[in-house]
């Protein structure tokens, strides 16, 4: 008995063979053929799932349009007060679905949007990875987890819903950390005049924390209300300011405080390929 079995243009003919036994009832060849027929439809299946799973990315990946990424970021943060050490990382674009970041060890990350949010599309994202103490997790431990070099953050590139093929950014890494400033002014949990202006200073920072010279080429005021946030609003209240590297001080109009608040305040200094240490202080104001 020859049986052809068409599964369509894209699955192409497959043909198959049966000889049966002159003694072989009817009933019993039905469920033979039925048998065989399911297990190769549900092959066919599987390797078909497969195929539309990884069919966006091939597609994407052979198209001929590449759009660089706005930014791409990578860096570390140390914490001199509390003595903590993590890695932050940011990226932003005309909008991507899913994005893999890649170093000299190969792919440490893949962000990816589902459902509705994938076909939206994306555009900036911020990452901190967990930032574990040094007495815990010392530094040169850390640093191991992510060598210096590039990282590439390559993507699907969409835009209103519509693939427009590739976007890629490279981010360099160094493991160059500063030092941390020293806060001046107002000394630590000092009590301000509330209507006058406030002068915060700090020490300039020249070195790493191992000794070697570095070049700062920012440092990042931020003082905000010692208070939970709104529950629905990002961050506290108050205010952040990147300053150059020249200025180690700078006056706050009285404007900005209120009477009788407490007030958190941190410097952070930023060396060339990004990284950057904070110290931090606090202070009220008078009632």
């Amino acid at each position: 008995m020859e049986i052809i079995v068409q599964l369509g243009s894209c699955t192409g003919i497959i043909i198959i063979f049966f000889e049966f036994m002159l003694d072989m009832n009817k009933k019993t060849a039905i469920i033979l053929l039925a048998t065989i027929l399911s297990t190769v439809l549900a092959g066919l299946f599987t390797s078909g799932q497969l195929a539309l799973a990884g069919e966006d990315s091939k597609k994407d990946e052979e198209s001929t349009e590449t759009i660089p990424l706005k930014e791409a970021k990578l860096n570390i943060e140390h914490n001199a007060k509390d003595k903590d050490t993590g890695f932050q990382g940011f990226i932003d674009s005309e909008g991507w679905k899913w994005i893999t970041a890649t170093g000299p060890d190969g792919k440490v990350l893949k962000f990816e949007g589902k459902g509705d949010l994938g076909k939206l599309g994306l555009t900036e994202l911020f990452f901190e990875t967990v930032e574990p103490e040094n007495a815990d997790v010392p530094i040169e431990e850390l640093l191991e987890t992510l060598p210096e070099g590039n990282y590439v953050f390559k993507g699907s590139a969409i835009e209103a819903g519509e693939k427009q093929g590739m976007t890629i950014g490279t981010a360099w890494l160094t493991h160059d950390i500063p030092e941390g400033p020293v806060l001046l002014s107002p000394a630590e949990d000092a009590v301000v005049p509330e209507d006058e202006d406030l002068l915060v200073s700090w020490s300039p920072v020249d070195k790493t924390i191992d000794g070697s010279d570095i070049n700062i080429i920012a440092y990042q005021l931020i003082i905000e209300k010692d208070e939970a946030p709104h529950p629905h609003m990002i961050g506290k209240l108050g205010l952040s300011m990147y300053l150059p590297a020249s200025v180690t001080q700078i006056t706050i109009p009285a404007e900005f405080l209120e009477q009788g608040t407490d007030y958190e305040w941190e410097v952070l200094a930023i060396e060339e390929s990004g990284n950057q240490t904070l110290n931090s202080s606090q202070f009220s104001t008078s009632d």
